[in-house]
């Protein structure tokens, strides 16, 4: 069988572990088992880092979503200009070959709106590279979040923004199977980055950060009737590729794009059965889309038109 493990970074520390397949983090100490906990590394060697555990002693963060304590942009103060804040999590657990892996986390924000923000990254390749989990066709779902509290920031990243003084209860979702062929781990990185303007803001805080697999999604997915759904079609750029759910082990294993010259434009290895991409990128026209997973291969003629 496959398994996909999830090293959870805290110092240097060796951490034990038990087989179950839940881990969580909810900062308050007694509540959280040792050997099932999800370990939470502040860069204290960053002396700017503004994160800190602990009891929030604020206006809009005034209280943990389980008390006493929260991981928050200072538990006191508001955060200060031109900052850049990190925490990465890993995950120590096993999982099966098939199912949906759910990232949750509760939280709150107060920052400047499209100025200051929060960005969720993940890396495959022990932080070699970070990648976004907005608009990330690698991710399955990402949800539980107002849009309103979603735009780019100064620099051009989409990142979490605005006031928010609900707390949200939010899933980042991978497809278990795509991650047992990932190289290494997969990590996480919270970033808080703020612009040169004060206007007196709380910040970002987080609590009850849950790790655990789910066979049946939250979210309900339509039966589809065919193996694989390719659409839309004609599209003028995003092009989405899903196939039916199976209680195993299941991925794309090589797709490409084909031109009418019959030319490999694009092509991609080891992807999630659920993933998107941009075809208006390669220009108006006729392409075949071959997808071979580990059941069947078939091909579609796309037609991309702007």
């Amino acid at each position: 069988m496959r398994t996909i493990l999830f090293i959870l970074t805290i110092a240097s520390m060796i951490i034990p572990h038990s087989d179950a397949q839940n881990a969580q983090q909810y900062f308050d100490g007694a509540d959280t088992n040792f050997y099932n906990s999800i370990k939470v590394v502040i860069d204290t060697a960053d002396t700017n880092n503004i994160w800190q555990i602990g009891k929030p002693q604020k206006t809009i963060f005034d209280s943990a979503a389980t008390f006493p304590n929260a991981i928050i942009t200072d538990t006191v103060n508001d955060y200060p200009v031109n900052n850049v804040s990190r925490f990465t999590i890993q995950i120590l657990n096993q999982y099966g070959v098939y199912g949906i892996f759910a990232l949750q986390w509760k939280q709150k924000l107060d920052m400047d709106s499209a100025r200051d923000g929060g960005i969720v990254e993940y890396t495959t390749d022990h932080g070699s590279t970070w990648t976004s989990v907005f608009n990330s066709p690698y991710v399955y779902n990402f949800y539980g979040y107002q849009t309103t509290n979603v735009d780019t920031i100064g620099d051009g990243e989409l990142a979490f923004t605005n006031t928010d003084s609900t707390w949200r209860d939010i899933w980042l979702c991978f497809d278990i199977s795509w991650m047992t062929t990932l190289p290494d781990t997969l990590m996480f990185r919270f970033t808080f980055k703020s612009d040169s303007v004060d206007h007196g803001r709380e910040g970002w805080m987080i609590d009850n950060i849950i790790a655990h697999q789910t066979a049946i999604h939250t979210i309900i997915n339509v039966k589809q009737s065919e193996y694989l759904k390719v659409y839309p079609n004609p599209t003028s750029n995003i092009v989405y590729i899903e196939a039916q759910k199976q209680q195993e082990f299941h991925i794309i294993e090589h797709m490409e794009l084909i031109n009418a010259q019959g030319e490999v434009v694009a092509k991609w290895d080891n992807l999630p059965t659920k993933f998107w991409f941009d075809a208006g990128k390669y220009g108006n026209g006729v392409y075949l889309l071959k997808i071979k997973t580990n059941l069947r291969t078939e091909t579609f003629s796309i037609v991309v038109k702007k």
